[in-house]
């Protein structure tokens, strides 16, 4: 009996459930990866991420070597027509078992029930493994067995499955430490357009930056994760998305570590848990309101709302010259290193929807084309999050004011000055919103290209005409 672990988004050797399971049960296991270059020219994937999944393959396949299992890359283009190449190569190979790890995305779960019906009609088995949530989606429902709309209510139920069903996951699966030389992958085609030098791809330093987070910094996480000139957070995100690092992973470290000390609403370490559950939770949302993969706000009536078309305003906004500091700051630092942090994400979105009032569907494709991290369900569900159009308990009035986020959260200017040098003479007091104090223009920086105040009060009758509208 042979078996084949189709590796998708979960680029990893160890806490694999598919892989585990088919090791353990078949004499011969084999391992494939479906390059889909044009997959990933339509979800907008940025050539960083690309580079690194790439990198990461390289480490995978050798890791996967050590526990005699063959990595087979399959350039498909494509990804819809995966599942005849998967059903091609079993039967060139004489395999009678394909096990993977589920994806919740509606293009994916078509894509995956294609490959069940054509592997049965070739009497190819199929298993589906749920490693890709901490919680699978299907086990948090309301008392009225509905899916939850909000994430407070979702987080209680989610916290209860979790320690429901934790202890199940074993201990015993550890990063391998013992690899053998690097093999060449033929990769040549996909051309190295940018560096990912800053990211980490063996699983011996993966493994060690989890650890070295969760021991020192996780507990001091609700003090540090917002101050962008810190190094508070996790940088985890990217080897989440392509599944170098598996979530259960993070959260067995976490128990481990500290134990009851997780359930303490006021610990760091419960607030970066409750990271990983909006993680879980946009997944969720993709699974049970499956409108949101084809384009459609959450709430849908929102896709008839008006939003601006300036191409100027999109334009200074993506390059970093809006008059904003905090904002060209943020969007520099995307540009030149594949990745913003999560206070910035979220002073930036705001702006752009609130005070630009440029559609999200325009910067949900922009952040996707540039991030290392881009993953669809996290950015469609912040961005319409950002937009007050998806699973917001708030309603559309909560805008961000960025000069306010700037002076709370980089007080002295340690974050925009290292984005933005033509301020870096200014004080403390000046840089947040420097055209009030000085002639930016001769500093080689712009005015502001909206007004904070009068953005704020079109934005709030634009949305508050509309709802009256859609009460009628």
């Amino acid at each position: 009996m042979s078996a084949l672990v189709w590796l998708r988004s979960d680029l990893r050797s160890n806490w694999h459930s598919p892989l585990d399971y088919a090791i353990a049960h078949h004499q011969k296991v084999r391992a494939v990866y479906c390059l889909t270059p044009e997959q990933w020219q339509q979800y907008h994937y940025a050539p960083c991420k690309i580079n690194l999944i790439i990198e990461r393959l390289k480490v995978v396949k050798t890791e996967l070597a050590v526990r005699n299992v063959i990595l087979t890359l399959i350039n498909t283009g494509d990804f819809q027509q995966t599942p005849e190449a998967i059903v091609s190569f079993c039967q060139q190979q004489q395999i009678d078992t394909v096990y993977f790890n589920a994806e919740y995305e509606w293009d994916e779960r078509v894509r995956d029930k294609q490959l069940k019906k054509l592997c049965e009609l070739q009497n190819i088995n199929v298993a589906k493994f749920h490693d890709t949530c901490i919680v699978k989606p299907e086990l948090v429902l309301s008392k009225q067995a509905t899916p939850y709309k909000m994430f407070t209510p979702y987080f209680k139920s989610w916290l209860a499955e979790l320690y429901r069903s934790f202890p199940q996951v074993s201990a015993n699966t550890k990063a391998s430490e013992s690899l053998v030389e690097l093999g060449e992958l033929e990769l040549s085609q996909f051309k190295k357009t940018t560096e990912i030098k800053d990211y980490e791809v063996s699983s011996e330093a993966i493994y060690r930056q989890l650890r070295d987070f969760i021991t020192q910094y996780a507990p001091d996480y609700g003090d540090t994760r917002d101050v962008p000139a810190l190094d508070g957070t996790s940088h985890i995100s990217h080897l989440l998305s392509i599944g170098a690092l598996a979530p259960k992973q993070c959260v067995f470290m976490l128990q481990q570590e500290y134990g009851e000390t997780l359930l303490e609403p006021t610990h760091g370490v419960h607030i970066w848990l409750k990271e990983l559950a909006w993680r879980d939770f946009y997944r969720y949302v993709a699974f049970h309101f499956p409108h949101v993969n084809k384009h459609l706000p959450f709430q849908k009536h929102y896709q008839y709302f008006k939003w601006e078309t300036n191409q100027v305003h999109f334009e200074a906004w993506k390059k970093g010259q809006t008059g904003y500091p905090i904002v060209d700051a943020a969007m520099r630092a995307l540009s030149a290193k594949g990745w913003m942090h999560n206070r910035l994400r979220m002073v930036v979105a705001s702006f752009y929807c609130k005070h630009l009032l440029l559609p999200w569907r325009w910067a949900e494709e922009y952040f996707m084309s540039q991030l290392i991290d881009g993953d669809f369900a996290s950015n469609n569900g912040g961005w319409q999050w950002s937009a007050s159009v998806g699973t917001d308990a708030s309603p559309y009035f909560r805008i961000f004011n960025p000069t306010a986020q700037s002076e709370r959260f980089d007080p002295q200017g340690e974050f925009i000055k290292r984005w933005l040098p033509e301020l870096v003479s200014l004080s403390a007091k000046h840089i947040h919103q420097p055209s009030k104090y000085l002639d930016v223009q001769k500093l080689g920086y712009c005015l502001p290209i909206v007004d904070h105040a009068s953005s704020v009060a079109r934005t709030k009758q634009q949305f508050k005409q509309f709802i009256e509208l859609s009460q009628q």
